[in-house]
């Protein structure tokens, strides 16, 4: 373990700082991202930081590629919270199955991060969508960009990234612990992805926090906007912000996975 501890931080603090002089990070966000990778190493050994290399690589990729319109996003660089929105229950989930099995560990923790590409993944790809979005379960015509809004091309990339992560730890967990294990558990994390984006859409549109920029007239994520102007709060529940539905919707692709890994340490 003192081993998987020591790669583990060494290897997570170059891939930070590295995000951080491209600009996929904030400080903060560069540190958060060592300490869950660092938990991720730990618990689920050098396949589960190839997952999450594979996570921060490709959402990082797709941020970049994000045209502005509609509402107004918090901004290209990750900051703590939204990294330990999208890692903190992969980190969780990787030291505690970790301590059943490394096969257990790492499962769950794709579970939590496939949620969080496939939420990412439909966001950025779908921001640059022609089609109008819809709220999810009202059907209503919203502006490109708002919370439970989706469209065909971002729930097609929804479905990209939980398979890009299943894909990934499929193989790799079948490599290491067997290839009906891989065959059964690779699927699954597509599931557990899917499964959580879904959540992540519907807390959009019932429960999350909308804010509005008064000096702009212009709805935004974030607490400040970009001309500098403090928010002000315009619906949903106060305080459950796109953060927080993150972070639910990786628990739920954490927890979805567990039917499908059960039996790994067999």
């Amino acid at each position: 373990m003192r081993v998987r501890l020591v790669a583990g931080a060494v290897v997570s603090t170059a891939i930070s700082v590295a995000g951080w002089r491209a600009r996929a990070l904030s400080g903060r966000g560069a540190l958060a991202a060592t300490g869950v990778g660092t938990a991720i190493a730990v618990g689920a050994s050098w396949p589960g930081m190839v997952v999450l290399g594979t996570f921060f690589v490709s959402s990082s990729a797709m941020s970049r590629t994000r045209r502005q319109g509609g509402v107004a996003a918090k901004g290209g660089r990750r900051d703590e919270r939204q990294v330990l929105a999208n890692g903190a229950v992969a980190a969780v989930s990787a030291l505690a199955g970790g301590t059943v099995d490394k096969a257990l560990g790492l499962s769950l923790s794709a579970g939590a991060l496939a949620a969080a590409a496939a939420d990412t993944w439909a966001t950025e790809l779908g921001a640059s969508s022609r089609t109008t979005p819809r709220l999810i379960l009202s059907g209503r015509a919203v502006p490109r960009g708002t919370s439970g809004g989706v469209t065909s091309r971002g729930s097609l990339a929804a479905l990209g990234g939980a398979t890009a992560l299943g894909a990934v730890a499929g193989i790799l967990i079948g490599s290491t612990s067997g290839w009906r294990r891989g065959l059964r558990i690779g699927p699954g994390i597509v599931v557990a992805g899917v499964a959580g984006s879904l959540v992540d859409s519907v807390l959009g549109e019932l429960v999350q926090e909308r804010r509005n920029c008064p000096a702009c007239n212009v709805a935004t994520e974030a607490r400040i906007h970009d001309c500098g102007t403090p928010t002000v709060h315009s619906g949903g529940v106060r305080g459950f912000d796109n953060d927080l539905v993150n972070l639910v919707c990786t628990m739920v692709g954490c927890l979805a996975i567990v039917p499908f890994a059960y039996g790994t340490c067999d």
